[in-house]
């Protein structure tokens, strides 16, 4: 918050007006000066003559000449124990090292608020933030609120990735009643999926799609709901998601092999002079399917490794 704050944006009194109301919350007994009279480089203090303070507003670096003339203001008062000067920007080295120079020749101590501490102290009152610098305030509050969005909508295409699962036919690869996974596994596998979905170095900027990293999953194992895995498949699934979600992170991603894989297939079958017929019983005696599309990523790649032993048997033998 305090990296946000810019005095720039204050006039000389409304700069004034917040030293004023933050250091009658961290010095109780606090009084400002009234200007009226002149304040003789005096703006506020806690017990008069004791410890004085001054406040000072500029556009760039506070010159030395300025630091130098309130402090030969203050020197006239007698029995003076601390003086504190706030300013709203930085000190150039030149002033640091002629403050250092001071401190041990006055007879009093010399507290430096310069703009980066006067920041950090204001930032703790967020109520004076939200009321000097209203428009940081206004967009704190539309950051806030549009996270508080997007946590929703995370949270509803998680919920509506998985009710729309539930809904889903039974499948082949569902487990019988009492042998699906339990709630410990589903957990370990939802949270897998949610990963894949948000993984930045995966996604490569691209938005979480919940859904289709659950459908390749249902799609993998054949199951309608991921509920409904076999306990037997539990190990196997984690396995599939795991080096999914590594070789994506390895730039090798899984897709991208299963569409190498596919193209391996056509060349290969065009290699070996076969037709389409050809071509979809040698998937079935592989997959116990004849088409591509109905196979899973895993089933495309045995079907390419088939193939690929057989074109080299059939090379051997030439």
């Amino acid at each position: 918050m305090a990296g946000r704050i810019d005095f720039r944006k204050l006039t000389p009194q409304e700069f004034q007006d917040l030293c004023e109301r933050l250091l009658s919350r961290l010095y109780p007994e606090f009084h400002p000066v009234n200007q009226a009279g002149g304040d003789q480089g005096i703006d506020g203090f806690v017990r008069w003559g004791s410890e004085l303070f001054q406040f000072t507003h500029t556009e760039s670096n506070v010159p030395l000449r300025k630091v130098r003339a309130d402090l030969d203001k203050v020197r006239a008062v007698g029995g003076l124990k601390k003086w504190h000067f706030l300013c709203s920007r930085s000190l150039s080295a030149q002033t640091w090292g002629f403050i250092e120079g001071q401190r041990a020749a006055c007879p009093f101590e010399i507290a430096i608020w310069d703009g980066s501490r006067l920041k950090e102290e204001v930032s703790r009152q967020p109520d004076l933030v939200d009321e000097f610098f209203p428009e940081f305030a206004k967009k704190a509050y539309e950051g806030t609120e549009k996270i508080q969005t997007q946590i929703v909508d995370v949270g509803k295409k998680i919920k509506d990735a998985i009710r729309g699962r539930r809904r889903a036919r039974p499948r082949q690869g569902d487990a019988a009643e009492g042998l699906e996974i339990n709630e410990d596994e589903r957990n370990d596998i939802k949270k897998w999926i949610i990963d894949l979905a948000e993984d930045k170095i995966g996604m490569r900027g691209r938005k979480p799609n919940y859904p289709r990293e659950w459908n390749e999953f249902m799609n993998e194992f054949d199951v309608s709901h991921y509920h409904r895995l076999p306990r037997e498949k539990f190990g196997e699934a984690i396995k599939y998601l795991r080096e999914k979600f590594y070789a994506r992170r390895n730039e090798a991603p899984l897709y991208a092999k299963v569409h190498q894989a596919v193209r391996g297939i056509y060349g290969i079958a065009k290699s070996l002079g076969w037709t389409d017929d050809q071509r979809r019983r040698f998937y079935l005696e592989q997959t116990g399917k004849d088409h591509l599309k109905k196979m899973t990523r895993k089933e495309k790649l045995k079907v390419y490794q088939a193939m690929k032993a057989l074109q080299k048997r059939i090379e051997e033998q030439v």
